[in-house]
């Protein structure tokens, strides 16, 4: 299955996203992966995490920009795109020599960006 048909599969019957749209979404999706990792291709077995961040990304649109939204009794909050079980697996696909900051630790790399 292409990763468009795993989308279709995943969401919501009535979801009438167009292919364009998904396409647009899984492209984001492997952009922010490549730079998270520092590299220019990325390994097949990250496909479903692509898609995790598409999904993700889709259930953002139109809610940019925001972390967590009330009204009235209602409370929306938005995890990052990769999350904590992603980075966790990521580990496992050090980033690539030569790469800014591929020698710097998650939490030191935080601080980097602070400061610029």
């Amino acid at each position: 299955m292409t990763n468009i048909e795993i989308m279709r599969v995943l969401l919501p019957p009535d979801d009438d996203s167009s292919d364009a749209r998904l396409e647009i979404l899984l492209r984001n999706a492997e952009d922010t992966l490549l730079d998270y990792l520092g590299r220019d291709t990325l390994p097949s077995r990250l496909n479903d995490m692509v898609v995790q961040i598409a999904l993700a990304m889709l259930g953002r649109l139109g809610n940019e920009g925001e972390d967590k939204r009330s009204e009235n009794d209602i409370s929306v909050s938005f995890s990052d795109l990769i999350t904590e079980d992603m980075k966790l697996r990521l580990r496992n696909y050090p980033r690539k020599v030569g790469a800014p900051n591929a020698g710097l630790t998650e939490r030191a790399q935080t601080c980097e960006y602070l400061r610029s």
